[in-house]
This record gives C-alpha cells, sequence and structure tokens, in this order.
C-alpha cells in the first residue's frame, strides 16, 4: 500500500488499485470518464515522487516534462505529492522595452519572475482586468525578458492599449504559462518541422532558438508564412540564426508578389511544405497560427507519415475564445 499526499489530505492506496479510484473513494471531486487512458480527463500532475511509467503511458513528452499523468492509470508504488492540473502563476511585470517591427506587430519585453518554456502562452492583464493570450517569443536561458509579439489591430481593444498607452515602466499581470507547445531533448537527432502564420512565427522561433541552444544536431526547417514579403516580421533575425546553425534552415513564403522576392517562395506554406516534404515519417512537428491553418497542417503531416504523439500545436483563436493569441 503507498500513501498519496494531495490537497491537505493523505490518501492511501491499496495494491492493484488506483489512484483516482483511491481518490473518489476519499471523497474528492475528480474529473474523469473513461477510467481506461482514453479521454485524459483525469489528468494530474506529481510535485514529489516517482510515477510508475504506465501513468504516463500516451502523454506526449512535453506533457511528461511538466510531471503531468493519468490518476486512472497510476498505481503508486512510493510515496506521492500530487495536485490537481495546477492553476496558472500569477506573477507582476514590468514592461522594459516596447518596440514597433514590420507588419504591425508590437515587441514587447516584460521583466518578471515568471517559470516557463519557450513557446508556451501567457495572459496578460491590465489593471481593469481586460486580457488577451500571447505565445512567448523569449528563451529563459538565453534573456532575461519575457517577449510577447502582438497584431496591432484596428479595431483590437488590447492591442491598441499595448500600442498607443502602455509605456515603458508600466505594470501589468502575467497569468502562466501554459500548453505543451515546446521542445523536449529526449531525442535530439529527430528532424523538426516548424510552420507558422502571422505571430504565430513568435513561439516558433522560441521554440527553434531553444533547441538550438540544447544542442539539437538534427536538421530543423522552419517555414514562416505571411501575406506579402513586408510583413515577414522576423526575416532579419531567422536569416541570421540559419547563417549561424548549419543544421537549420528557414524558407519564408508569400501569398502575394507581382514578382517573387529573393530567398521567398510564393504561394500556399502548406503545399510548399508538402513539396518540400512529401512524407513526414519520423519527424517532429510545431505548427503555430490561426486554428484552420494549424489543422490543416497537422492533418497533412500526419497523413505525410508523422506520428500524432510528435505533433505540438498552438491555435490563436480569437479573443472571445482566447486560448493563445
Amino acid at each position: 500500500m503507498a500513501t498519496v499526499q494531495f490537497e491537505d489530505s493523505m490518501v492511501s492506496v491499496a495494491s492493484g488499485s488506483n489512484l483516482l479510484e483511491a481518490l473518489l473513494h476519499a471523497g474528492h471531486d475528480i474529473p474523469n470518464a473513461c477510467r481506461a487512458g482514453a479521454c485524459q480527463s483525469c489528468m494530474m500532475q506529481v510535485l514529489d515522487g516517482e510515477l510508475p511509467a504506465a501513468a504516463q503511458q500516451g502523454l506526449k513528452a512535453t506533457q511528461k516534462a511538466q510531471g503531468y499523468f493519468l490518476a486512472c492509470c497510476c498505481e503508486p508504488q512510493t510515496h506521492l505529492k500530487v495536485q490537481r492540473n495546477p492553476a496558472s502563476q500569477s506573477v507582476c511585470a514590468v514592461v522594459v522595452d516596447k518596440q514597433l517591427l514590420p507588419g504591425r506587430v508590437l515587441r514587447l519585453r516584460l521583466s518578471s519572475e515568471l517559470d516557463y518554456r519557450s513557446g508556451q502562452f501567457v495572459n496578460l492583464v491590465r489593471e481593469d482586468g481586460l486580457s488577451r493570450a500571447y505565445s512567448l517569443a523569449s528563451v529563459p536561458e538565453l534573456e532575461p525578458e519575457l517577449e510577447v509579439q502582438i497584431r496591432i489591430h484596428d479595431d483590437g481593444q488590447f492591442s491598441q492599449w499595448a500600442l498607443n498607452d502602455l509605456a515603458v515602466g508600466d505594470s501589468l499581470k502575467v497569468q502562466g504559462a501554459f500548453g505543451d507547445c515546446f521542445y523536449t531533448s529526449e531525442n535530439m537527432q529527430q528532424p523538426l518541422l516548424l510552420a507558422g502564420t502571422g505571430t504565430g512565427l513568435s513561439p516558433l522561433y522560441g521554440i527553434v532558438r531553444d533547441a538550438l541552444r540544447l544542442g539539437h544536431d538534427g536538421p530543423i526547417h522552419l517555414f514562416a508564412g505571411a501575406r506579402v514579403a513586408d510583413d515577414l516580421y522576423l526575416d532579419k533575425e531567422l536569416k541570421s540564426l540559419a547563417s549561424a546553425y548549419r543544421n537549420f534552415t528557414y524558407t519564408p513564403v508569400v501569398l502575394e508578389a507581382e514578382i517573387q522576392p529573393d530567398g521567398i517562395e510564393v504561394g500556399d506554406i502548406n503545399q510548399i511544405m508538402k513539396a518540400h516534404y512529401p512524407d513526414t515519417k519520423g519527424m517532429r512537428a510545431y505548427f503555430c497560427g490561426s486554428p484552420e491553418r494549424v489543422q490543416k497542417l497537422r492533418k497533412q503531416t500526419f497523413l505525410a507519415g508523422a506520428s500524432m504523439q510528435d505533433i505540438h500545436c498552438d491555435q490563436f483563436t480569437p479573443s472571445s475564445q482566447a486560448v493563445a493569441a
């Protein structure tokens, strides 16, 4: 029999029983449905102790790296300390720099004590409670500040405020970090395939730099899509990165161009990526941008051979449904 610390209680888990059964028997309200590891509604996070391997079966490497596990598949052999899916951190951040980039993208750098992985996203909350979700382009081991890249919309309540009213030295609240769209180093020879449109480039920029920082030596190929060449707002930075690392390839893609710009491919990013990689078996993929674009990229890559476990996505939904923006 093993004991598990959950919230303020100690729960005994009998041999042959699982943690979900023990928690429910003890009167704890734990979300669950299939009780067979398929629906993942009973996912929890371990804070201390060694999980049995079966407790993380079927989870992505990024989820395992954060200590997530399935209570219905967990038959603990030793003492564990666990919690529900964790509530977000909420910390204060101070604006240390803001810069308007090409393509009407605002680069915002924030000083904050936040624990995160490159590619995750956070909620930025202003004083009156208005909040929006933005992906992180920064790498905590490379720069001290958080960096978010905000597309400026003419009718964007938050983006217009950030552009016109938010000043260096001002404070706002940061909640997070969320999401499992980040790099893990369990297979450093695996080819990485990344694609994003618009500010979907923001988390991908962080993921690529994190992988290179950790010494990933498999090929890394990033496709960055925009409507026109002027909207490729990180073009200079990505070209510099490609010059510095032989295993990193950057392919800018635009939908519209009267004359094909030098070094830029013209057309639909899905079709161009497919022409480069008709077979994606064995590759790890990261896709960020609008839900429609991400879903098409994910389906295309899966049908071309990649495992669904190796496809990581960050969908940028409208603010009314915000998951990431």
